[in-house]
Formats: C-alpha cells, structure tokens, sequence
C-alpha cells in the first residue's frame, strides 16, 4: 500500500509542478504515467470502488482544470457530444437491467464517464501543435519504459508486477505469478498491461506514432532516443507472442507508407530489409513465426482453438441477446460478461467462459444492439474525421492526421481479438488519440494564421479567431465543429 500512495504522490506532485505556468504543460506528463502505470497500482476500497493510480491521475487533471478557468479554450460547439450523451443514457439504462447493477456502475464510471471527461478536458486544454507532438513523444517514451520491463520478463524471468501486492495481481497460473507463460507459446511479456495481446496492441499503435516523430523531429538526441524507442518496440511486439498485434503492425506499416510520404516511407523500406535480414541470418525468429501460423491452423492445439473460440464466442453472444426483448435492446450491462461469464459450446462441449475475445461481441452482450450502433458510430466519427483532415489540411501537417487514423482503425480492428476497450492502458491511449484528432486541425489552422498575419491574430484562446476573413481551411474546421 505504501509503495501504491508513493506512486500516487509522484504522480500528482509531477503533474502539479509541469502545470505551474501553464495547465497545457502538464498534459505530457499525465499521458506518461497514463501509459506507465499498471491496474495493479490502486486502492481498494471496500464497497465502492478501486482508487487506481490512472483515476487519480484524471482527478488531478480535473481538479486542475477545475480550478484554471484562464488555461482553458472556449468552445462554441463539442465534437460528438450528442452521441456521448446518448451512450451514457443508454448504458444508464443497461445498467438499471444490469446482471450485476454494482458491476456495471463501476463500468460506466471507468469506461464511459473517464473517457469522455478526458476527452472533453484535452479538447478544451490543448492550444498547439507542439502540445499534441509532446503529449505523443510522453506515451510513446512510457511504452518505452514498458519494453524495458518486457526485457526483464524475457531474460531475466521477472515481471515488475512483483512488487505490487500478490492479491491486486492479473495472473494467468492459479494466482502464483504475474509472469504470462501459455503452453505451446512459452513465455509472452506483458510488462505493465494486464495481457500481452494489450500490450502488442499498445505497441501496435505507438510504432507508426514514434515513425512519425522521428521523421520531422530534427534534434540529436531526440532522433537517437525516437530510433531506439523503434527498435524496443519491434522487438517487445514480436515477444509479445500475438498474432493480432503483430497483423496490426504489418497492415500499419502499409498504411503508412501510403499515406504518410515523407521520410517515414524511407525509414520503412530500412526496417523491412532488416527484418528480412534478421529471418535469414537468425532461423530461430522464423521458426517461431511459421509454428505460430502452424497451430493458428492446427484445431487440435491451443493456440488453434483459441483462434476457433472468437466463433463460437460470437454464436454465443448473438444467442444471448435474442433469448429476450429487453437484453435485445440494452444487454446484460456493462461488465457482466468477465464477471459472471457466459455459456458457450465450444470443441463440443458447453461451459462457462468469463473471458471475450472480441470486445465488438462484449459491446453486443452487455448493451444490446443499441449500444452497439451506438457506440459503433461514436467510434466511427472520428475515424471518420481523421480521413476528412488528412484530405484538407495542407503539407506536412496532414500526415498525423493520417496517422492518427492508421492508429483508431488499428485499434478497432484489434478489438475483433480481445476485450481492450475498457481493460489496458491502451483503451485511454485511444481516447487521447480522438481528442487530438479534434484539436489538431484547429491549432494547425491558428499556428498558420499567426505565421501569414501575426498583427491581426487575437491573443484569445477562443478558436476560430474571429477577426479575419474566414480561410477556406477555417470554414471547413468550424464546419467539422459544427
């Protein structure tokens, strides 16, 4: 417990003294420890809920936004503030139907009402461009750090995990160990993420992030530290043992070839030859891939059935929610699914699975269709938004819209493997990722106007500026508000 209310000082004496001058500056800092700190750092308090390190983090935000109305950007309209409302209306509701009311009100508050209070916090924070490249540079050093700890799991068989208290634990031997060992697999690192396909997950967004840093950023040292971060999370991914992230990366790396044409294509067709090279002079890393895609292929083994679970899961969960008009409508509620399982017939035989490996089926179970669509568009529109940046803004500053784009349509599409919506640091990650796809346009849009006519730009945070004739660029932002 000492060790836990340590890193919760750390944390918020950290964000306190980044922020003295100017809230904005503390944002970095908060997305590091956002990105670092485990689920196993938190409090439990009996009867309500568990006070993790990430919650304290966000109240410390909130308190200080709370209490800095001055570093705040004023608003005239909140992108996807009506579908927000309308999910957190709609799981209020599943909620009341809920298996398990008390299990899926500390849902809500984790998965609904968190991330978009940090949505609605970041969008109304951030001012610059250079926030959103320091707030990326912070996470993308914290996954760093994580591959760092994947290394003591690989060759030291010691996970950092061990120094939190055993009974806060996410383990997957009975409760002996934090350690991931699969039979058939060996041992797959999973540093500060409560699973390894998390943290390939994680690690399947920050590859194209840290390529798009390193190919404007111009500095020595931070070039050397970008190149680095590269290489560990290369290697982490490949650890991790997990097929999804690994596809992610791959379809990534296509995608931003096609998409981002600068420097990155370059540093792209660098890393294929080496990886190339290193199956060719290292056989041991090719075999582990082509056994991989053998037992993928094999029913009989474990990894092939874990792979023929996700469709007998979706049968499943389809079946559930059509015994009943109601769960038809609103599901099971939040959360029910990992705590009182579900019955699935699976290699014929039925039994109670708590686990679901496709968090699109666990959205259908535990809020029904509605909740589906509707959090199926919520997701969608700055998908959506993120393509329509990357078609309007100019050169260079429309490849991190496509990046940021490459990043939300590699995380939806690795929740077809595993439950990471509301589980993992990956989940706030993703939610960080929106509000700078919201905010960026709009910064870029001011930094432009700043450079072609200083004298005229008002010194209000309020955007757009209203004292210039509106740019085609800026009508097309207002209209993305609207």
């Amino acid at each position: 417990m000492a060790l836990i209310l340590l890193i919760d000082l750390i944390v918020v004496l950290s964000m306190l003294r980044a922020g003295r001058k100017r809230l904005e500056n503390a944002l970095p800092v908060f997305c590091f420890f956002l990105v670092l700190v485990p689920f196993e750092s938190r409090l439990v308090i009996p009867g309500l809920f568990d006070l993790s390190t990430e919650r304290v983090a966000v109240v410390t935000l909130l308190l200080m936004f709370l209490t800095r109305p001055g570093d705040r950007i004023r608003r005239s309209q909140i992108p996807f503030k009506n579908l927000m409302f309308l999910h957190l209306g709609w799981v209020i509701c599943s909620t009341a139907i809920s298996l398990s009311v008390a299990t899926s009100t500390k849902q809500v508050l984790s998965q609904v009402v968190e991330y978009y209070l940090l949505y609605y916090m970041l969008i109304r924070i951030i001012s610059d461009t250079d926030t959103v490249y320091k707030m990326v540079y912070a996470m993308m050093i914290a996954l760093s750090v994580c591959c760092v700890f994947g290394m003591l799991e690989a060759y030291e068989t010691w996970s950092i995990l061990r120094v939190f208290p055993s009974n806060l634990w996410t383990t997957y031997d009975g409760g002996h160990d934090p350690l991931y060992i699969e039979w058939g697999r060996g041992l797959r690192i999973r540093s500060t993420f409560p699973h390894p396909i998390l943290f390939g997950d994680a690690l399947a967004m920050g590859i194209p992030l840290t390529l798009f840093l390193l190919s404007f950023w111009k500095q020595r040292r931070q070039r050397f530290a970008l190149w680095g971060m590269v290489v560990l999370m290369f290697w982490a991914v490949y650890k991790t043992s997990s097929r999804g992230p690994w596809i992610g990366v791959a379809v990534s790396a296509v995608m931003l070839f096609l998409l981002v044409q600068n420097r990155v294509r370059k540093y792209l067709i660098a890393i294929a030859v080496l990886a190339l090279v290193a199956l060719i002079t290292r056989p041991g890393v090719l075999g582990t891939i082509e056994n991989l895609y053998e037992s993928t292929t094999d029913s009989s083994s474990p990894v092939g059935s874990s792979y023929q679970y996700r469709a007998a899961l979706n049968d499943s969960v389809r079946d559930a929610v059509q015994k009943d008009s109601s769960r038809m409508i609103f599901g099971y509620g939040l959360g029910t699914f990992r705590e009182l399982g579900l019955e699935i017939k699976f290699l014929n035989v039925t039994q109670r699975w708590f686990t679901c490996d496709n968090n699109w089926a666990a959205f259908l179970y535990e809020t029904g269709y509605g909740g589906l669509l509707i959090i199926g568009a919520l997701l969608l529109s700055p998908l959506l938004r993120t393509l329509r940046n990357y078609r309007r803004l100019p050169r260079p500053e429309r490849y991190f819209s496509g990046v940021l784009f490459i990043n939300l349509a590699t995380f939806y599409f690795l929740l077809l493997s595993v439950a990471g919506y509301g589980w993992g640091q990956q989940g706030f990650m993703a939610w960080i990722l929106i509000s700078l796809s919201v905010v960026y346009p709009e910064a870029v849009l001011r930094e432009r106007r700043q450079e072609n006519d200083p004298a005229n730009v008002s010194a209000s945070r309020s955007l757009p500026v209203p004292q210039l004739r509106p740019s085609p660029l800026e009508a097309w932002v207002a209209q993305q508000n609207a």
